[in-house]
């Protein structure tokens, strides 16, 4: 009421006055508010740099007996140029072999381990109707030089192909004891006891080259984007013996023995065919020209190592260049 009764001029001039007032309050307000505003995140998230994804390689060793010498010679070059696998798959002597670089073993370790042990070592003579190697030996080796590590333990991912005896319904054993997969990937059908898998209770297993000599297609199915393989039964030389099954001396060892399996594997031409199939899958095939010698001393164990170094230097190259490609922006993930 006492505002009305006042002089307009004066009233007009009263309401500039608190509007004037009203406007300098509001500034430190709106300052703030503005002060807060720009501390927020940006409403547009920026774009995170693509994270790329390295290639899961696994290097696959098929069975070959003595010839598997040559697999140590593949993983020395291999090493040598920087290029290690994150998974290994292998079947017979290429699992025993690759159970041992998978525990840990360097190149070097491997060539003295390949030089030095014997068939005595591997080697346990029985009576038994269901064959005359027991297996045992090799079992304990194989557990002691991974001091007792289950599969699933090993720095590198691993694999051991092995068969069901009455089925041949072919087995892949990715975890539990290192030793009795190796065996029972090594079991001869006839010449090893085949080893029940849990230990007394479990199926019995025998030779994974039964099914699976070169076990690439596991390899894939276990997730690996590239694959090497290598085959030490696939460049035999130029001797025309080659072709024949050898004489009773050199099957009067550990590794003679191993290759029994693969002689009748490759007297099977459905069989045989199958394998060269599955081997061919693989992106990468190392054939080390290993000749049909089983003869082993330690003058022709270092000649394998040798032949398997040979055979895998020529391919570092597209090895590389493959592992570059796969890691390319196909493969990078946000």
């Amino acid at each position: 009421m006492l505002v009305s009764i006042l002089p307009r001029q004066f009233r007009h001039n009263l309401i500039r006055h608190n509007l004037k007032l009203l406007r300098l309050s509001l500034i430190p307000i709106l300052g703030f508010y503005i002060s807060a505003c720009s501390t927020l995140p940006s409403t547009i998230p920026a774009t995170p740099e693509p994270v790329i994804k390295t290639p899961t390689v696994a290097l696959v060793l098929g069975g070959g007996g003595a010839k598997g010498f040559a697999h140590v010679g593949v993983i020395k070059a291999l090493e040598e140029s920087g290029i290690k696998p994150t998974l290994v798959v292998g079947t017979s002597v290429g699992s025993l072999i690759g159970s041992l670089y998978a525990s840990g073993y360097t190149p070097a370790q491997l060539e003295q381990l390949a030089l030095t042990t014997t068939d005595s070592q591997l080697t346990d003579f029985t009576l038994s109707n269901q064959g005359f190697i027991e297996g045992i030996k090799l079992k304990n080796f194989i557990n002691s030089k991974v001091n007792a590590r289950a599969i699933e333990d090993f720095p590198i991912a691993f694999a051991a192909i092995a068969a069901e005896k009455y089925t041949l319904k072919k087995t892949v054993f990715t975890t539990g004891d290192a030793g009795l997969a190796v065996q029972a990937s090594c079991s001869v059908p006839n010449i090893f006891i085949a080893p029940r898998i849990p230990e007394k209770v479990g199926k019995k297993y025998v030779d994974g080259g039964v099914v699976s000599l070169v076990p690439v297609d596991s390899a894939y199915d276990l997730g690996a984007d590239i694959i090497i393989a290598v085959d030490v039964t696939g460049a035999q030389g130029s001797d025309s013996t080659n072709s024949q099954i050898p004489t009773i001396n050199s099957l009067s060892d550990f590794w003679g023995f191993l290759e029994t399996n693969i002689l009748a594997t490759n007297l099977t031409t459905n069989r045989s065919a199958s394998n060269q199939s599955e081997r061919d899958r693989a992106d990468i095939v190392i054939t080390p020209n290993v000749g049909r010698n089983s003869s082993i001393d330690t003058r022709q164990r270092r000649s394998l190592i040798q032949a398997g170094v040979q055979a895998t230097t020529p391919q570092i190259n597209a090895i590389k260049q493959l592992i570059q490609e796969k890691s390319s922006s196909k493969y990078a993930t946000l």
